[in-house]
């Protein structure tokens, strides 16, 4: 799974760069602009599915191919949905024809998405076949771009091609699967059923999307574009550490959904070793930010981003809180309690939007991390005691 991502992310970096320098300032940031509206949309095409059949098919993998049948069938019905939408908005508010057409093409990432099954892979706990999507996909994309598009003059090509090479590899694994078009009335049941859960795990994610990022949101009504430009750079670290433990989590999430009902010993086994792990990247991650904080942002960035160093030793520290509260966060989710991850989740979106409000007038940055720092604190401190009254109940059963 870090592979994966590594790869992908060094593809996509490449590519960004290769687009930035060759279609130039005004035509790269109209497709940075339709890029980051369709990503936003991909949010409302998977509705938690995708990790709600990772746990199903960690726990029966002999209906993998009916699960890969069923969910991706519902997926395309909502990127159709999507896709008409979106364009039919841009066609009647657009004037430019351009512009109509590029959103056209990057609207079609919507199919791409609805037919990937990295999912069901994971659920196998084939990790390998998650890595050779996310290095294929994203290495097509860039050779394709690369040999395609050579100036300004390109620039419908660029936003095409990346959406068609996103097309291979979701078909080869749709082939792989056995697929088969599920439309029929009896299947929408059966997706009613699947959504009765998938729509709780997707709503978690959307929460802790929303409060962590409108704390720069919050801070920019508040603040200096100085000061929240300084917060940004301490925020997205700590995004980028938290989204490290979230790959960990993505990777234990099949390993608990098949065991939690076979085997509670190797749960238990399991969700140690991520504590163990989480052990260990506190000390290799988080107390070196704490500490060398100062010396980090000034050689990265430079001395006018020093007073970001506080406020990121703050939320290094709630960092901690981060990682021990995804392991037993994940196994909640694993187990099918995850209505407790979303009270979770809730109850922090609203301490941390409190704190804001009464801290940023005064302490701009600063009160930000506190709030952060709170709100962690009160996510642990809430799964470790759902985790306790839910699986200990399990087990006693």
């Amino acid at each position: 799974m870090a592979a994966a991502n590594i790869a992908g992310s060094f593809f996509s970096i490449a590519l960004f760069i290769y687009l930035a320098r060759t279609l130039k300032a005004e035509a790269f940031g109209s497709i940075s602009y339709a890029h980051s509206f369709i990503f936003y949309m991909l949010n409302f095409v998977d509705l938690g599915l995708s990790t709600y059949g990772v746990r199903e098919v960690a726990k029966n993998k002999e209906r993998v191919s009916e699960y890969v049948s069923e969910i991706v069938s519902f997926k395309l019905l909502i990127a159709g949905v999507l896709f008409v939408i979106i364009v039919a908005a841009a066609f009647l508010a657009c004037p430019s024809t351009q512009f109509k057409v590029l959103m056209a093409e990057v609207a079609l990432l919507l199919f791409a998405a609805a037919m990937g099954t990295d999912w069901a892979f994971q659920g196998q706990e084939k990790m390998r076949m998650v890595f050779v999507s996310f290095a294929a996909t994203t290495l097509l994309q860039f050779l394709l771009i690369y040999i395609f598009v050579k100036g300004a003059n390109d620039f419908l090509k660029a936003p095409l091609l990346y959406s068609l090479a996103a097309f291979f590899i979701p078909i080869a694994f749709l082939l792989h699967f056995r697929y088969r078009p599920k439309f029929e009335m009896g299947y929408l049941k059966q997706i009613k059923r699947y959504l009765s859960s998938s729509i709780i795990i997707w709503s978690i994610a959307i929460f802790a999307q929303v409060y962590n990022g409108l704390d720069i949101v919050l801070l920019g009504l508040f603040k200096s574009p100085e000061e929240v430009g300084c917060f940004s750079v301490a925020r997205r670290a700590v995004s980028g550490c938290t989204l490290l433990m979230v790959f960990l989590a993505n990777a234990l999430l099949p390993r608990l959904s098949s065991t939690f009902s076979n085997d509670i010993c190797q749960f238990k086994s399991a969700t140690g070793k991520f504590l163990k792990i989480s052990l260990f990247l506190t000390i290799l991650v988080v107390l070196p930010i704490i500490v060398l904080s100062g010396p980090i942002i000034s050689f990265a960035l430079g001395g006018e981003y020093l007073s970001a160093s506080l406020p990121f030793k703050v939320m290094a520290l709630g960092l901690i809180f981060v990682f021990f509260n995804l392991p037993f966060s994940t196994g909640l989710v694993a187990a099918g309690f995850e209505k407790e991850v979303l009270k979770q989740v809730l109850a922090s979106a609203c301490l941390n939007v409190v704190v804001n409000i009464i801290l940023m007038p005064k302490y701009g940055m600063m009160g930000a991390a506190i709030a952060f720092l709170l709100a962690e604190i009160l996510a642990l401190i809430w799964i470790l005691c759902a985790y306790r009254k839910n699986i200990s109940v399990c087990r006693r059963s």
